[in-house]
């Protein structure tokens, strides 16, 4: 897989070494295509301290990327989504290495995906309806890593990662620049993502929360939508979609690089949601076909909210 680089590297910290530089004006298509080690520069980004810094260097690259990628890659940049939603990658002070990923119970079947791949365990939270994946074992866990490393995109996570990259001698790749043609998005909708149907106005809309404003910043301009500050319980971002138009092109989206999680099942349900909508069923007179027609999607689309 080639991998060019189309920007330069500007206003790098005097902090970040000449080993650090290297890696972005280095051979990028070996370490991405083949996820080759390189002692030399395995240490290179130690000076990544903080979140900010790492959002700082990430908006100074812009790669180009294949329009069209290969199964497992498919596979690869969903993962690195759901890691940046529900992921950690950990690492004791006495350098006990592990992954975690948590989801809703209704989406074992997701978990199951990755337990089936790598290795690792699955258990019920204590007192919520939410699952576990915890992997530890050494030979999986490297696998991991190397199949996600260059696709993480949440600043928190790519902190975690650098620190797992240095304790197993394995160069850091930073993600490229995202765009449409990416199986990211899927991957972190199902992590963070909502499908939701406004019960005063009935309003459909697609939105993705995430405490990172600099996580979403790049949706608005690949999938439409607008993002803003949701004051409810949990303060944080929210990529908001409603117009029809975006709502199809992620649904088109969706059908190149699928959702893997129970929030398929509304997915599925928008083109009928618009369908019925249009011909007026949802303000149809009671016990017309039309109203019993909206009866029975609605039934199937709150039937995804109710408890385990």
């Amino acid at each position: 897989m080639q991998q060019t680089i189309s920007g330069e590297v500007t206003n790098l910290s005097n902090t970040l070494s000449v080993s650090c530089m290297l890696i972005y004006t280095g051979n990028v298509k070996k370490s991405i295509g083949g996820r080759q080690n390189n002692p030399q520069v395995t240490k290179a980004l130690s000076s990544l301290v903080g979140t900010s810094e790492a959002i700082r260097l990430l908006s100074n690259l812009n790669f180009e990327s294949n329009a069209t990628a290969p199964k497992d890659r498919i596979f690869f940049e969903w993962l690195a989504g759901l890691i940046d939603g529900d992921g950690s990658f950990l690492l004791s002070k006495k350098g006990y290495a592990s992954f975690e990923l948590t989801m809703d119970i209704r989406d074992e079947h997701c978990l199951n995906i990755i337990k089936n791949k790598y290795g690792g365990s699955i258990k019920l939270r204590s007192g919520a309806n939410a699952l576990r994946y915890r992997l530890h074992h050494k030979a999986g866990f490297i696998s991991l890593v190397n199949d996600v490393n260059g696709l993480i995109r949440n600043p928190n996570r790519i902190i975690q990662l650098n620190k797992i990259c240095n304790h197993y001698n394995l160069m850091f790749i930073f993600p490229s620049k995202l765009v449409y043609n990416n199986g990211w998005l899927s991957g972190f909708f199902d992590a963070d993502g909502t499908v939701t149907i406004n019960a005063t106005n009935t309003q459909l809309s697609i939105s993705v929360s995430q405490k990172t404003f600099q996580l979403l910043e790049p949706l608005t301009e690949l999938y439409g939508g607008y993002i803003y500050i949701d004051k409810g319980k949990y303060e944080s971002f929210k990529w908001y979609v409603t117009e029809r138009k975006s709502i199809f092109n992620l649904i088109e989206y969706f059908k190149l690089y699928p959702s893997r999680s129970g929030k398929k099942s509304r997915l599925h349900l928008i083109p009928k949601f618009y369908e019925l909508k249009d011909m007026g069923a949802n303000k149809a007179p009671e016990n017309s076909f039309k109203k019993r027609s909206w009866e029975i999607f609605y039934h199937k689309w709150l039937k995804f909210e109710e408890k385990i």
